[in-house]
C-alpha cells in the first residue's frame, strides 16, 4: 500500500471519528444499524443462483408435509436463460407436471397418458380452461355457478396457478408467468412446440 493511500485511509478514519463524536449516541446507533443492514442486503443479493439452488434442496418440504405430487415447485428462481424455445417448452412440460396427464403429442395436440384419460373425462382441455377462467375471473367467487366453481378448482388442481392468477376482475400472471411471457412462452406455445 502506498503512503498516499495510507494517509487517505487515515484521514478518512479521523473524519469519521470526529463526525461520530459530534452526534448523539442514538444517531450513531441508527447510522451503524443502517450501514449494517445495507451491507447485509448487498451480501445477500450477491449470492449466486448455484448457492440458492443448493439451499433450496436442503430446505424443501417433504411429501409428508402434505405436498401434492401434482403441485409444481416454485419456479421463480429457475434459471431459464440460454434455453432454446424447444428446451424451454420441455422444461415447462416436465417441471409444471404437465406430464402427469399428458404425453408428447403430434399434429398440434398433446396426447394423454392413462391418468390424463381418466382425469380428462368431461374436461374441456387446458387451453379452453384458461379461456374460461378469463370470464370466470370477472365473477365474484360467491356469485359463481357450480360449473364455474368446478372449473376454478381444476384451474388450481392442474397447476395453472403457477403462471396464472386471478386478480380482482381479471386473470393475470404471477411473477413467474410474467417471466415466461417475456420469453414468449405461453401455454399455447408449449403445446405447439411439443406436439410437432
Amino acid at each position: 500500500m502506498s503512503s498516499s493511500t495510507g494517509s487517505l485511509i487515515h484521514s478518512t478514519c479521523e473524519r469519521c471519528k470526529g463526525f461520530f463524536r459530534r452526534q448523539p449516541p442514538w444517531r450513531v446507533l441508527l447510522i451503524m444499524y443502517s450501514l449494517a443492514c445495507s451491507l447485509g442486503l448487498t451480501a445477500h443479493s450477491s449470492v449466486g443462483p448455484a448457492h440458492l439452488q443448493t439451499s433450496a434442496k436442503t430446505t424443501s418440504p417433504t411429501k409428508s408435509q402434505d405436498q401434492s405430487p401434482n403441485r409444481p415447485k416454485s419456479q421463480l428462481g429457475a434459471d431459464l436463460s440460454g434455453k432454446t424455445p424447444d428446451e424451454l417448452a420441455v422444461y415447462i412440460f416436465e417441471h409444471h407436471h404437465c406430464n402427469t396427464c399428458h404425453t408428447m403429442g403430434t399434429g398440434g395436440k398433446l396426447g394423454f397418458n392413462d391418468r390424463g384419460k381418466e382425469v380428462g373425462k368431461n374436461f374441456e382441455g387446458c387451453i379452453s380452461l384458461l379461456t374460461s377462467m378469463n370470464v370466470i375471473a370477472q365473477v365474484d367467487p360467491v356469485n359463481r355457478s357450480a360449473e364455474e366453481k368446478h372449473k376454478a378448482e381444476r384451474f388450481q388442481q392442474f397447476g395453472c396457478t403457477t403462471c396464472h392468477q386471478i386478480v380482482p376482475g381479471k386473470l393475470g400472471l404471477t411473477d413467474y408467468g410474467a417471466k415466461l411471457k417475456s420469453m414468449h412462452m405461453a401455454c399455447t406455445d408449449v403445446e405447439r412446440i411439443l406436439a410437432k
